[in-house]
């Protein structure tokens, strides 16, 4: 450095420079280890040094270093002044702002937009900002600001630049840009802070983003103006276009701010979560308030309410139903809030952030229990115990974060009490039970997994017995006491009655008394198809109260709810003060106004489900669903899934999303060789080497066999019918995200969502940054159901802005549609004082331009053209034009329901030539063409 100021005071003599001027040049060591200096360029004015000196020198009256000031006095003949180090800053930066987004060589493709300010915190060590307000220049100086960032070493430097532009930003109308993120790259590049890169290198040792980060204005633009100018997802219930009144939009926003006034109160499980309290010290107080209310009970809304009634769309009033659980269910005695499960799935697939709804649903003063399918997890795939452990690690972090941002996990244990169940409640014959062993892997990860056995006639109370012993040696092994279990009844069915249900409970008592351990937690769960639910479990509660057991715990929604227990009914034995029972009331209020937005949705009044129904299934709503999706008769259905249970007897055993009965009832009723529809004949069909239609999770079930009930004869003959089929559904495995396939950048969150929802999951998580997800929406429930182009000028709304911080938010007030002068259509926001206008073409205008596209219809009665009957994704074909075929061979593969299906050549074109392949199938980029029934496969001649 020493050098290069002689080598600079050389050039500016040679160059007959007489004043103090700024020399710019590259200093480096050249291949023979000595330092150079390349020069660059000579100002004959002073530059960034006039700040930097100000700052990094004093004189002997503290006053700081001016050189424009200084310029000025010498040559007024005043001479200069002795100046000393300044203590308090010995390295200063000069920091530019752009707006653009830089590339490996150091190239910046500026961005167009209206600078409106800085946002972010203010910083000490930041002693001057500018930032020109106005419109981004492209003709004149793209720079739009400076700061300069004081330091005392060059590691703090690169610490304070780091978070500096980490936090502050600049606030721009128009495009985002990488900029920031850039130089937050730079200043955490381990090489950059080691002098290692040469700074004409310094951008091809960088990682750079691919995508800005995302603000308000593009969120707005990309993620809330469309949903409010096109509408959410079309609706799936009984009536899918009866969209929720201004009455009902009105309550949700009241209701929304209410609850935000009314602080919840704390409780023994919130100095739990906080790491305040032991797991221990919440159980004594958990025993203590169910021995004054004689039990309690679990709030099912909206996470089951909405699945079996709504579609499974209740992601979106998680959150507003879990401050309605904070505040008024923890008043009325309830004691847990049910998250998770086709929450999650459901939810990633409709374009929200399964990790965020997670986040969103932990309660302050109550465990959020999360539904988990033992080695399904999240339900769209089976994860080995590689996947899994990483899984619930990440998981773990997420959930502690969010309760203790300060310790995270940090050697507790972690407020996380997921329901984990196996629906077979299987456990071979050398001990092998994939629900105890996912149960041993949570509790590796620091969670208090809640075991749970499926109730069910079928299955004995001795073998329940057994399982409540292994449960409490796996908790034993981790060094805990198993408190609490569960016994989950999928469905109502007649066996669901009091006196059999006790039966189950007393079983479970009678192991831990056998044991010498406290009388268990029990939770009960049950739909309820036919309004005996909630009497039934009063009565339960009764019979509990008269032996002297009041750990009972029993699963409700709100007053006449139509799919679970009635929780006025049910907690009507329970000693609960006035107080709490005027609390039950507004719950109950507040939860039925909160689902009344899912109104499109709505199938409660569906006559699919008999009364007796032992299993609810992929529920009635997403029945409705799929059945139009395979223009299917939706009365027909649980016809054809009682005839897939007798001939398939899989009991209570599922699949990710929909469950073996459901899959194999669709197969049976879509193959037209089956007929009539019966038991009788699907056997006749099977045992003559008939294949049905159904996906490869679906043959591995009935490979395993999992379920504690004896297989039939039709089980092995189907397999035996379907090798391929199976052994490809078998190999799925090797395609598993696993965590070595993770790229290294993707946050907690996003490693959640990467292995937990595996292909489709890595797919949000590293194309989030893209802004198509709808995760921002998530707490502005009003916004995302209201009828296209309805929300009133006035409303306001949340706004998700950080994928991993549910508390970055930003308040918006709409101020009103209107129309641009090319008429498009525009829409006006309020956000910290600042209006913000988004201008989106007309979608009604447009359809009349609007050709036609998508997959061509099969034409009827030729026997060219075979037409799909299953509905999904094209991912590929196994076959090229000009090949012949053969019947039973490969033809493709679509994604139905969720799963992978391989379509088999028919009989019909045996022998024929490939004449066209009409649709594309699923690249990296892009998704496959998304057939529906009737849609052309495959040309022949």
């Amino acid at each position: 450095y020493q050098k290069s100021r002689q080598w600079a005071a050389d050039i500016a003599k040679a160059g007959g420079n007489n004043t103090r001027a700024t020399m710019e040049g590259l200093v480096f060591k050249n291949e023979k280890g000595d330092f150079e200096l390349q020069f660059i360029e000579c100002n004959r004015r002073p530059q960034v040094e006039n700040e930097a000196l100000a700052l990094l020198q004093r004189d002997a009256k503290g006053n700081r270093r001016y050189t424009f000031a200084e310029l000025i006095m010498r040559a007024s003949g005043v001479p200069a002044p002795v100046f000393a180090d300044a203590l308090d800053a010995k390295v200063v930066l000069h920091a530019r702002w752009l707006h653009g987004n830089p590339d490996s060589n150091g190239n910046i493709a500026y961005q167009a937009g209206d600078i409106l300010g800085m946002t972010g915190p203010r910083l000490d060590y930041v002693p001057a900002e500018l930032m020109a307000p106005g419109e981004i220049s492209f003709t004149s100086d793209p720079q739009l600001g400076k700061a300069v960032i004081v330091a005392n070493s060059w590691d703090e430097m690169c610490d304070r630049a780091a978070e500096y532009f980490r936090l502050r930003k600049p606030k721009v109308v128009g495009a985002m840009s990488t900029y920031a993120q850039t130089m937050y790259n730079l200043f955490t590049n381990a090489e950059f802070r080691a002098g290692n890169v040469a700074s004409n290198e310094t951008f091809k040792k960088l990682d750079i983003p691919a995508y800005p980060e995302r603000g308000i204005i593009s969120m707005l633009q990309d993620q809330v103006a469309p949903v409010m100018l096109k509408g959410y997802r079309k609706g799936e219930g009984i009536d899918a276009d009866r969209f929720p009144t201004a009455r009902v939009v009105d309550a949700m926003s009241d209701l929304h701010h209410a609850l935000s006034q009314e602080p919840p109160r704390a409780t023994a499980f919130t100095k739990f979560a906080r790491g305040t309290a032991t797991y221990e010290d919440y159980m004594a107080s958990l025993r203590e308030q169910l021995a004054q209310q004689g039990g309690g009970w679990v709030t099912v809304a909206p996470r089951d309410t909405s699945q079996q009634g709504n579609d499974s769309e209740s992601a979106s009033i998680s959150e507003i139903s879990r401050r309605n659980a904070e505040v008024w269910g923890e008043k009325a005695g309830c004691v847990g809030y049910e998250i998770g499960g086709a929450q999650y799935q459901a939810g990633l697939i409709r374009g929200f952030d399964p990790a965020m709804i997670m986040t969103l649903g932990l309660p302050y003063n109550m465990p959020g229990h999360s539904l988990q399918r033992s080695q399904y997890v999240n339900g769209l795939a089976e994860l080995t115990p590689e996947v899994r452990q990483e899984l619930f690690k990440s998981t773990a972090e997420i959930v502690a974060n969010r309760y203790r941002p300060d310790i995270g996990v940090g050697g507790l244990l972690v407020p996380w009490q997921p329901y984990n169940f196996h629906a077979g409640n299987f456990c071979d014959a050398t001990g092998y039970s994939p629900q105890d062993e996912t149960t041993a892997e949570l509790l590796g990860a620091k969670c208090v997994p809640m075991p749970c056995w499926v109730f069910s006639k079928k299955f004995t109370l001795e073998a329940l017995k057994q399982w409540t012993n292994r449960q409490i040696d796996i908790f034993s092994k981790a060094g805990l006491t198993l408190q609490q279990v569960r016994i989950k009844n999928p469905g109502q069915g007649r066996d669901w009655t009091a006196a059999n249900v006790w039966e189950h409970v007393q079983s479970v008592r009678s192991v831990f008394k056998e044991r010498g351990l406290p009388p268990p937690i029990v939770y009960l769960h049950n739909h309820d198809f036919n309004g005996m639910g909630g009497h039934i479990g009063a009565e339960l509660f009764r019979k509990a109260h008269a032996d002297g057991f009041n750990t009972l715990v029993i699963d409700g929604a709100y007053r006449k709810n139509g799919t679970h227990n009635d929780n006025t009914v049910l907690t009507a034995p329970l000693s609960l003060s006035t107080e709490q029972r005027d609390a039950l009331i507004e719950w109950n209020y507040n939860q039925q106004a909160i689902e009344e937005v899912l109104c499109r949705f709505d199938s409660r009044t569906s006559q699919m489900t008999p009364w007796d129904s032992d299993w609810a299934g992929g529920t009635e709503g997403s029945d409705i669903r799929i059945a139009k999706e395979y223009s299917l008769d939706v009365r027909k259905i649980n016809h054809a899934k009682e005839i897939a249970n007798e001939v398939f007897p899989l009991e209570r055993a599922v699949t990710p999303f929909s469950e073996y009965k459901l899959r194999l009832g669709i197969a049976i009723m879509i193959e037209d060789n089956i007929q009539p529809k019966t038991a009788d004949a699907v056997r006749k069909w099977v045992n003559s080497g008939g294949k049905l239609k159904v996906g490869g999770d679906v043959l591995v079930g009935l490979k395993r066999w999992e379920t504690l009930v004896p297989k039939t004869p039709e089980v092995d003959k189907l397999l035996s019918n379907m090798p391929e089929e199976l052994e490809a559904a078998l190999g799925q495995k090797a395609k598993l995200i696993t965590p070595g396939d993770l790229p290294a950048n993707l946050t907690t969150h996003q490693r959640h969502t990467a292995l937990g929802y595996q292909q489709k999951g890595l797919e949000f998580a590293t194309s989030q940054a893209k802004g198509t997800d709808l995760s921002p929406l998530l707490v502005a429930p009003h916004v995302l159901h209201s009828r296209p182009r309805s929300l009133k000028p006035g409303a306001t709304f949340e706004v998700l802005l950080d994928p991993t911080d549910a508390n970055t938010r930003a308040q918006v007030q709409f101020l009103g549609f209107g129309t641009a002068a090319n008429q498009d259509v525009t829409m006006t926001f309020l956000h910290e004082g600042q209006s913000i206008t988004i201008s989106m073409q007309d979608p009604d205008a447009a359809k009349g331009a609007t050709a036609t596209s998508g997959p061509r219809k099969a034409e009827v009665g030729n026997p060219n053209h075979l037409p799909t009957v299953v509905p999904g994704e094209l991912l590929s074909y196994a076959v090229n034009v000009g090949d012949k075929l053969k019947a039973g061979a490969q033809l493709c593969v679509l994604e139905s329901m969720k799963m992978e299906m391989k379509i088999s050549v028919p009989d019909s074109l045996d022998g024929k030539e490939v004449v066209t392949l009409p649709l594309k199938g699923r690249t990296k980029e892009k998704q496959g063409d998304l057939l529906a029934p009737g849609d052309l496969l495959i040309e022949v001649k």
